[in-house]
């Protein structure tokens, strides 16, 4: 990775000696095991998708930060991670458990992927000065500041925007809509991006953190309106 013990916001759980080189590998090595053998019980139930489902996610999951495409330090990162854990995580969750595909499986994904892609892009913004130093090639790095800030901007907008033409199409029961309870996090990060794009470098400290806090209520509030819809419809 490119964090140094110096880095803003990192955990520097490697760089600090509280986890060591190896203990990460190994760590990584058992994560992608466990997640083979499930992958082999799932192949036996629901038969070759899930093979190309688990090929892809284990080659993205893998190359994230290893060689030879290392995306996270490119300018692939953010559609990619929009990618994996948006359409292919969300629609490869509902083929397993249904065995069958489906656009509101889609539909669902969307918006998820979009604050996903934030988190990272966040990330990517609030540490662009470092990233170029250490020779990452990031949108953020290759684009600059302003772009960025847009990005991010369209990005979060963009979850709830989605989440409105699913409704409006029919793809998505309305009760979907009660993931907009989330809009004063939404709010939270406009301001702090504004703020950022105007050189308060303090008011994105924190961007990544608060952007997976409004994945995480948008993602639970969205759930529980699907959940209301499906017992309202018996």
């Amino acid at each position: 990775g490119v964090d140094t013990i110096v880095s803003p916001r990192a955990s520097h759980a490697i760089v600090k000696g509280r986890i060591g080189d190896r203990e990460a590998q190994v760590l990584s090595i058992v994560a992608f095991a466990a997640a083979f053998a499930l992958g082999v019980y799932l192949v036996s139930v629901r038969g070759w998708p899930i093979v190309a489902l688990g090929l892809a996610g284990l080659i993205g999951g893998y190359t994230y930060t290893a060689p030879p495409f290392q995306y996270k330090f490119s300018s692939f990162g953010i559609p990619l991670v929009f990618l994996l854990m948006g359409p292919l995580m969300v629609v490869g969750a509902f083929y397993a458990i249904t065995g069958t595909f489906h656009w509101s499986a889609l539909a669902v994904s969307v918006p998820v992927g979009f604050l996903v892609a934030a988190i990272l892009h966040g990330n990517e913004w609030r540490d662009i000065s470092e990233d170029a130093r250490a020779g990452a090639r990031t949108f953020s790095v290759r684009a600059g500041r302003e772009a960025a800030h847009w990005l991010y901007i369209s990005l979060v907008v963009g979850a709830y925007l989605a989440l409105t033409v699913a409704v409006v199409v029919g793809l998505l029961p309305t009760w979907s809509l009660l993931a907009m309870l989330s809009l004063p996090l939404l709010v939270r990060q406009i301001r702090s991006a504004e703020f950022g794009a105007s050189g308060q470098q303090r008011a994105i400290a924190m961007i990544d953190l608060q952007t997976a806090q409004l994945h995480a209520a948008f993602g639970y509030l969205m759930v529980v309106g699907l959940l209301v819809a499906a017992l309202a419809a018996r």
